[in-house]
């Protein structure tokens, strides 16, 4: 049997979490979906998941700045970083360490197998 990957989402799209929840659950992962960059933070501590796939534009804190706080934590900085946006750019001025971007719109067809893909193919990011 294969391994159940779990994913903490963040999307303060609705719509588009449920959507994506119902289908990744039924592809076999165990999804948490949350609506803002700060419910994902707070969650990813407790539940330590095998992926992490934000949205860049979230209500509170931008989905960079949630990556690069969660590589600054030690308990979450080696777990792989999806970003998502319909926007293609990163934010002017720095590099934002995450493991794989995925333009808007989402692609389901496809979406399983990159997340599967990214899990078991880590980056290692320096040491801090």
């Amino acid at each position: 049997m294969e391994k159940k990957y779990t994913i903490l989402y963040i999307d303060d799209n609705c719509d588009n979490r449920v959507l994506i929840e119902r289908f990744l659950s039924f592809e076999g992962f165990e999804v948490h979906a949350v609506a803002t960059g700060q419910q994902g933070l707070d969650l990813a501590a407790e539940i330590l998941p095998d992926v992490f796939l934000i949205d860049v534009h979230l209500p509170d804190i931008n989905g960079y700045e949630v990556i690069e706080i969660l590589n600054s934590r030690h308990e979450t900085r080696s777990i792989p970083k999806i970003i998502f946006s319909a926007s293609d750019s990163q934010p002017e001025g720095k590099k934002v360490n995450y493991d794989h971007f995925i333009g808007k719109p989402l692609d389901v067809n496809t979406l399983a197998e990159q997340i599967k893909y990214v899990i078991q193919h880590p980056r290692t990011l320096p040491k801090i």
